[in-house]
């Protein structure tokens, strides 16, 4: 019998001003991170604190309910869509929404099933895995999708002139445009990515890989905020993010996180990105069980 257990987890906003918009959670078989997606106009949920946080939090419970009921993963993708497509067209009547203004999220999540463990995810968290013979896996739904976006906040940040004025680069008019322009075409057919949110369809889209492993095997989850330690900062490796998380724990590696960006490059020169800090959220997880898991689903 093979069993996850989580070891460790860790959530902090980015901004004092605004809620955290990550979530994270797990049972038996599974656990997760899902990372909201900061929205770029007015809340459409009025009792939220914003709409991301509200999703990410509604689809963590939703998770996890489904997980102990052993529900399929694209299923319970395609009910939290449904539920918030409800609700959105409930509370937006007649009034149209403009499709940037919809709530999105990513997720990543590791599951162990009756064949194997399995990766789920949609968006831009991560997977870490280092199996028991060293073998290592890092993932994400959207491979590559760290350094495009290195690449898109890299042009930002020389637009704005640096992060100091604005913070997040959201506020910025034009650049907050281009963001409205792209977060448009999400969930969309020939779109960049798909999401949790709105749109049912992206539970068939949902990026699934199996994960041969030799246990037990130990590794992370992270949203993209915390995982920059890794894609952004170059702190570390997959393994010696996992080997560092094993020994010290994760409150370190959210300090050494928040240096980086509040200490030695607030302005995000050295590093450009889109905010000071994001959210960032962590979850560190062991597998244990049978020597071998083959991964063939």
């Amino acid at each position: 019998m093979t069993h996850l257990r989580i070891l460790d987890s860790i959530t902090d906003r980015g901004d004092p001003r605004r809620p955290n918009e990550d979530a994270s959670g797990g049972a038996a078989n599974c656990a997760f991170v899902i990372d909201g997606a900061t929205g770029l106009g007015e809340n459409i949920i009025d009792e939220a604190e914003s709409d991301a946080a509200w999703l990410a939090k509604f689809a963590a419970v939703t998770f996890e309910e489904d997980a102990l009921a052993g529900c399929a993963v694209a299923k319970s993708v395609r009910k939290i869509n449904e539920r918030v497509s409800r609700i959105i067209g409930d509370l937006a009547g007649s009034m149209p929404v403009d499709p940037w203004n919809l709530p999105c999220a990513g997720f990543q999540m590791i599951r162990v099933e009756k064949d194997g463990i399995v990766s789920h995810g949609l968006g831009d968290c991560r997977l870490f895995l280092q199996d028991a013979l060293g073998a290592t896996h890092a993932l994400s739904a959207i491979e590559g999708g760290a350094a495009a976006e290195n690449e898109e906040a890299k042009r930002a940040v020389a637009h704005a002139g640096g992060l100091t004025k604005f913070r997040s680069l959201s506020t910025e008019p034009e650049i907050r445009a281009e963001l409205r322009r792209r977060r448009a075409l999400y969930n969309t057919d020939g779109g960049p990515v798909w999401t949790l949110g709105a749109n049912p369809e992206a539970a068939s889209h949902i990026v699934s890989q199996p994960l041969p492993a030799t246990l037990p095997a130990r590794g992370l989850l992270c949203t993209d905020g915390f995982a920059a330690l890794v894609d952004l900062y170059g702190r570390y490796d997959a393994a010696s993010l996992i080997e560092r998380a094993r020994t010290d724990g994760l409150v370190p590696l959210l300090a050494e996180l928040r240096a980086i960006e509040q200490r030695e490059d607030p302005d995000g020169q050295a590093y450009p990105r889109f905010k000071v800090s994001d959210d960032a959220t962590a979850v560190l997880f062991e597998i244990v069980g049978d020597r071998a898991v083959s991964g063939r689903r």
